[in-house]
C-alpha cells in the first residue's frame, strides 16, 4: 500500500477556492435575480412559467449554495485541525518508541 500524503496547506487552498467560487456562483445569481425583477411585470401564460422556473432555480441555488459553505467550514474546522491534532499525536507517541 503507498503512503499516503495529506497536505494541509492544499486543505486550506481547496477550502478558499470552494468558498470564492460559492461566492461567485452567489453573485451571478444575484445579477440574475435582479434582471428577473425586470419581468415580474410580465403576465400571460409564458410570463408565470418563466417565472416558475427562475424560482426554483433561486431555491437550488440557496440549497447548492448552503452545501458548498458547509463542506468549505467542514474542511477549515474539522478535516485540517482533526489531521495536525492526530499528526501531533502520533508524533508524540513515536517519540516515546525512540
Amino acid at each position: 500500500m503507498e503512503p499516503q500524503v495529506v497536505k494541509t496547506q492544499g486543505i486550506s487552498a481547496a477550502s478558499s477556492r470552494i468558498r470564492t467560487s460559492n461566492n461567485n456562483i452567489n453573485s451571478a445569481f444575484d445579477t440574475l435575480r435582479s434582471r428577473m425583477l425586470q419581468l415580474e411585470n410580465w403576465r400571460g401564460a409564458a410570463g408565470t412559467v418563466a417565472q416558475t422556473t427562475m424560482h426554483q432555480l433561486f431555491n437550488g441555488n440557496n440549497s447548492r449554495s448552503a452545501v458548498l459553505q458547509n463542506y468549505a467550514n467542514m474542511l477549515e474546522q474539522q478535516i485540517n485541525p482533526g489531521y495536525v491534532a492526530t499528526e501531533a499525536t502520533n508524533r508524540s507517541l513515536a517519540d516515546n518508541f525512540k
